[in-house]
């Protein structure tokens, strides 16, 4: 009698439903191959149009970066010796105009002040004034200034000429002698000296 009641359950069991398996289980080992794979190609492309053009990207906004730097440093450097060479060619600027300055004379005072130096050189060297005339002639390419040529005469000796000579070569005015001429007079030893003196003026 059990053991008919033995067989009797197991025959039950037998006939019993098997309780379903989970659906990642029924899922073939050869499927989930196919499906990793794809997923692993998927990675792969994505990395490759995505993540690592950003990461190229991100290195060519880094070497721009470095050479806007590096162009940025380079003009101002640039600018640095631009602004050394306008320094140094205003300073020339003014000190050219100082020495202009110093170097002509102002047209309203040339005269006098010619003829006062000129007298005051005849007087020191021990010469005789004679003579003089003056006459201007506008420098080209320079429309503010000028040129005034003195011709004068003197009598006197040599040594009186050359005492002459070295005052107007310390003359605070910036004279040039641009010829000179001396020849005995007959009824003297004295000489008669010719000379021509330069000078300019601004505001002509």
């Amino acid at each position: 009698m059990t053991n008919s009641s033995e067989m009797t359950n197991q025959a039950t069991e037998t006939l019993k439903p098997k309780p379903a398996l989970p659906w990642w289980r029924r899922i073939e080992r050869r499927h989930m191959l196919i499906v990793l794979g794809v997923l692993l190609a998927f990675d792969a492309a994505f990395y490759i149009f995505a993540v690592r053009p950003l990461g190229a990207r991100a290195q060519e906004q880094q070497i721009l970066v470095r050479t806007l730097r590096d162009q940025r440093q380079q003009k101002r450097q640039q600018m640095e010796g631009l602004r050394a060479v306008s320094e140094k060619v205003e300073k020339a600027r003014l000190e050219g105009d100082e020495l202009v300055e110093q170097l002509t004379l102002a047209r309203k005072h040339t005269f006098s002040r010619l003829v006062k130096e000129l007298n005051a050189a005849a007087d020191e060297a021990g010469l005789e004034s004679r003579e003089r005339n003056y006459g201007s002639d506008p420098i080209e390419g320079a429309d503010e200034y000028g040129a005034i040529t003195v011709t004068a005469s003197f009598h006197g000796g040599y040594e009186q000429l050359v005492k002459l000579l070295n005052r107007l070569d310390r003359s605070e005015e910036f004279l040039i002698i641009g010829s000179l001429g001396a020849t005995p007079r007959s009824e003297t030893n004295d000489l008669q000296i010719t000379m021509k003196i330069d000078t300019f003026v601004r505001g002509l």
